[in-house]
């Protein structure tokens, strides 16, 4: 095997990994989304205890929801990477880091989860342009 065939097969085992990353974090966002139409009341009461945002309604939460589809959809079709990854890493840190409670005081070892997809928010973030497979913009060796 050449090097050169040892570096594209190292590429590829990259961009499928990135891939795999990708949809594993889209799932829990889209379960995560689907949450604010499917039991609005529920996600108003995350937001009231986990964000301190206290007042909203189901409409506001399905707006909010609906706003987030569009983007975590761009996010998996790869699309506007510097933003809907961004957008998705930051969330993710937002939510993470506002359950700290959870892994400190009213310890829930599910909450831990939380971890290693930020980890995985962050990798896909910092990586973005390598993330190539079934993407509808190619974008290694450009800046996204």
């Amino acid at each position: 095997m050449s090097e050169n065939d040892t570096i594209l097969s190292a590429q590829s085992r990259i961009e499928w990994a990135l891939l795999l990353l990708r949809l594993g974090v889209f799932i829990v966002m889209f379960a995560w989304t689907l949450d604010k139409f499917l039991a609005p009341e529920h996600a108003v009461k995350v937001f009231e205890h986990f964000y301190f945002l206290k007042g909203m309604d189901g409409m506001v939460m399905m707006v909010i929801g609906a706003i987030e589809m569009i983007i975590i959809l761009a996010f998996l079709a790869g699309i506007w990477k510097r933003y809907t990854y961004g957008f998705v890493m930051i969330i993710h840190g937002i939510s993470t880091f506002s359950s700290w409670q959870k892994y400190t005081v009213d310890i829930s070892l599910l909450f831990f989860a939380a971890w290693p997809m930020l980890a995985a928010c962050i990798a896909l973030y910092l990586l973005r342009d390598m993330d190539v497979k079934y993407t509808l913009i190619k974008s290694l060796g450009a800046k996204s």
